[in-house]
């Protein structure tokens, strides 16, 4: 498939470099990759068939959209020295707000992929769901029919929304990634198998996406066993990161189902 879209990438991160392989493979020309580290960027125009730039004052002037693909707090720092004025800048960020691009560009959009990215690993993009948002509605119908033509899950969500969700999106991940990584570490300690807990946790997230996931709440919490809480406790004492989280978790299920204290 060919497109009559082209793109110049700000960024050679593991967003911007999953994005540009996948538009380039899909027929949207990269007409130049901007990053500050040169052997990343270089990496990736050669993947896409680009041009790898260095100077920001010396970007392409007639790309369709500029797509920044950079670290949340680098935004503004990276695009400042551009010659962006009238240019449709759409970044990739959660916690951005947009509308702190107008300094640059009065068309500005977003294209926040809800999906941990990182290089080098597949991607199944019709499965990933991205918040889109933009200053106008002809730029957001573009961006929209840009996704549509890619097969692109998407709803529209403004940067107050975006960055709730960015709230959601870390916690769901990177919380659950520390929880069970706690649990791996415990079981080591104690020679205990993790893998047997695979079934459990597998299941445990199908019924939280079926059904009202408190209302599929176990355990001695949720039964109201203060003693047994507490015994798990003592047993914890020697791991102090499972301890706090199973005590936390513990007193927030006991609040919510029969507000109740530990």
């Amino acid at each position: 498939m060919k497109t009559n879209i082209s793109v110049t990438l700000i960024g050679s991160g593991n967003v911007g470099s999953q994005l540009a392989q996948f538009f380039h493979k899909n027929g949207i020309a990269i007409d130049a990759v901007y990053n500050k580290n040169e052997e990343s960027g270089v990496s990736l125009a050669n993947t896409v068939d680009s041009t790898f730039i260095s100077d920001k004052t010396k970007l392409p002037t007639n790309s369709t959209f500029y797509l920044a693909a950079l670290k949340d707090d680098y935004y503004l720092d990276e695009l400042k020295g551009m010659d962006l004025k009238n240019k449709l800048i759409v970044h990739t960020s959660g916690s951005l707000e947009s509308q702190k691009l107008n300094q640059f560009s009065a068309r500005w959009g977003c294209l926040y992929p809800m999906q941990t990215l990182t290089k080098n690993h597949s991607v199944n993009w019709n499965k990933i769901s991205f918040l889109i948002e933009a200053a106008d509605k002809k730029d957001e119908s573009f961006i929209v029919n840009t996704c549509d033509l890619l097969e692109l899950k998407t709803s529209k969500a403004n940067s107050n929304q975006r960055r709730k969700n960015h709230i959601a999106a870390i916690t769901t991940n990177n919380f659950t990634y520390h929880l069970l990584s706690t649990i791996k570490v415990f079981c080591q300690e104690n020679n205990l198998n993790f893998d047997d807990l695979k079934t459990l946790l597998q299941k445990s997230i199908e019924n939280s996406f079926q059904n009202e996931a408190f209302t599929m709440q176990t355990g001695p919490a949720s039964r109201n066993d203060l003693k047994l809480v507490k015994e798990h406790l003592k047993l914890l004492e020697d791991n102090k990161n499972l301890k706090e989280i199973y005590e936390l978790f513990s007193k927030q299920i006991l609040k919510k189902h029969h507000n109740n204290e530990l």
